[in-house]
């Protein structure tokens, strides 16, 4: 039998996925240990703010969103340890659980792996594209139902994969919560080539080119709180309100007053943030709380 060895840079097949199958015979993500820490904070608000979206589940108005949905199941590098994505952990709620279920992905095999794992369920809608473009259709059918909440798990791999402008077609749905995966990691790292450019990834990440000329007037160890604070007033402008998008224990607006969560590798280096965006100050309350401890139960995390 063939030992997985997902530490080798070559493990990744022609879709992204480790190229031996998991359990089940099923394609699988490789990842690095810290992904169990987002799934953590993901699944600890969705359980804070169970009772808050109950009064939605009950009626069947409580809406989950996934825009890179993933094959469904990860896996942990240098561990075989094989876990749920969050689209996934998700679907398994049993208390205030969601009515219906979006996921979206851009790799066929993807699609194909999630829609064998999840068993056919009226509810869920499993769709094969670029979410940055199926989010027009699905929004116009969700604003069929405006009084339904909605809660949206956007966790790209890399800041190409999302545009800014994906965010403010999501904004128009009235009670939207967004979960957002802020890859400042990869932004760093291409930082340097995207300043001398025009209309880069970086542009169409935040919505805005005026990030340029921020960073050309900061210092280098003031990079991540300028990206944050443009991230910010991008999100104030497709509606979420700024007293929302700070940490209720910090008079600082941005850097350690925006309440976010670090996801770090083993060596200590930030790898992305998570970011919640919500329209109702309990929604941004619950987030405060649930990110004060760390999953191995230190405090102080913002």
């Amino acid at each position: 039998m063939t030992r997985r060895n997902c530490s080798e840079l070559n493990c990744k097949d022609k879709d992204g996925n480790c190229s031996m199958p998991s359990s089940d015979g099923l394609p699988v993500q490789c990842v690095g240990t810290w992904v169990e820490d987002k799934f953590f904070f993901l699944e600890r608000y969705l359980n804070a703010s169970c009772e808050a979206r109950r009064k939605f589940s009950d009626k069947g108005n409580a809406v989950f969103i996934d825009l890179f949905a993933g094959p469904g199941k990860c896996i942990i590098k240098g561990k075989e340890k094989e876990i749920d994505s969050g689209g996934i952990r998700a679907l398994n709620r049993n208390d205030a659980s969601f009515n219906n279920y979006y996921y979206f992905d851009i790799m066929q095999a993807n699609v194909d792996a999630l829609q064998q794992r999840i068993e056919k369920n009226f509810g869920v809608h499993i769709k094969c594209g670029d979410s940055n473009i199926l989010v027009d259709d699905l929004v116009q059918e969700l604003l069929k139902h405006h009084y339904r909440y909605h809660f949206a798990f956007i966790d790209p791999f890399s800041p190409q994969a999302l545009k800014f402008d994906t965010l403010k077609r999501l904004a128009k749905l009235i009670r939207m919560d967004m979960l957002i995966n802020f890859p400042i990691g990869a932004i760093k790292r291409n930082l340097k080539t995207w300043m001398n450019r025009s209309d880069t990834i970086l542009d169409d990440f935040l919505g805005t080119g005026e990030w340029r000329q921020e960073i050309k007037e900061s210092t280098r160890d003031n990079t991540f709180r300028v990206l944050i604070e443009i991230y910010k007033k991008q999100l104030i402008s497709i509606g979420y309100p700024k007293e929302g998008l700070r940490a209720a224990s910090s008079d600082n607006e941005i850097y350690s007053g925006l309440p976010t969560v670090s996801i770090r590798d083993t060596k200590d280096v930030d790898l992305y943030v998570l970011i919640l965006a919500s329209k109702h100050p309990l929604g941004q309350k619950i987030w405060n709380s649930s990110i004060k401890y760390s999953p191995d139960g230190q405090k102080g995390l913002f």
